[in-house]
């Protein structure tokens, strides 16, 4: 939510990109696709060691997933079978993209735990959707969110491993946090 609060004001700024790429057959799930194209790039890099690149897809991944959903908007191709499409890529390029962190050496288990908290987050908000609560009192750590924090890990992790590491079990106890708090808010709104 932090950072997903400039999400329209990024969205409007990047509409006549969106425009552009509509205008020349870009479809939505192209977007989609590029962007988990992009997430399998920065495991492969994380593989092969080449980190100062690892940030560069990392932040791709995520550009594209904004993207999609403008292309989407402005060319009026907005559907259910999109949202669906795009809310499962989402979901594999979440477990892609913490699969580059395990390969980088970060702690297995804090991995383990940080894809299966953001898988319960995703999970959480969309089962609120569906039973009538469609803005979730806590909503922190959307995917943009995450995004950008785990690019300012990778970052301190080319810099100083140590205090990503760090960084990381940090991230991880936030997430612990707000899918406890998402559990404790979304029940009591149900029980309204």
């Amino acid at each position: 939510m932090v950072f997903s609060k400039f999400r329209s004001s990024v969205s409007e700024l990047l509409k006549p990109l969106g425009l552009f790429l509509a205008k020349h057959g870009a479809k939505p799930w192209h977007m989609t696709l590029t962007g988990f194209s992009f997430s399998i790039l920065f495991v492969y890099l994380a593989l092969a060691k080449y980190l100062l690149l690892t940030p560069v897809f990392l932040l791709l991944a995520g550009f594209f997933d904004v993207l999609d959903g403008l292309v989407a908007k402005v060319s009026n191709k907005v559907s259910l079978s999109g949202a669906y499409l795009d809310s499962m890529v989402d979901r594999l390029s979440d477990i892609v993209i913490y699969a580059g962190f395990f390969f980088l050496g970060f702690d297995m288990f804090t991995v383990f735990l940080a894809t299966s908290l953001t898988l319960t987050l995703t999970y959480s908000k969309a089962r609120l959707e569906n039973l009538g609560i469609i803005e979730p009192r806590i909503s922190l750590f959307e995917r943009s969110d995450r995004i950008i924090v785990l690019t300012f890990i990778l970052i301190l992790y080319i810099v100083n491993s140590p205090l990503s590491y760090a960084a990381f079990a940090i991230y991880t106890v936030a997430l612990t946090i707000i899918v406890t708090l998402r559990l404790i808010t979304g029940y009591m709104d149900l029980r309204k």
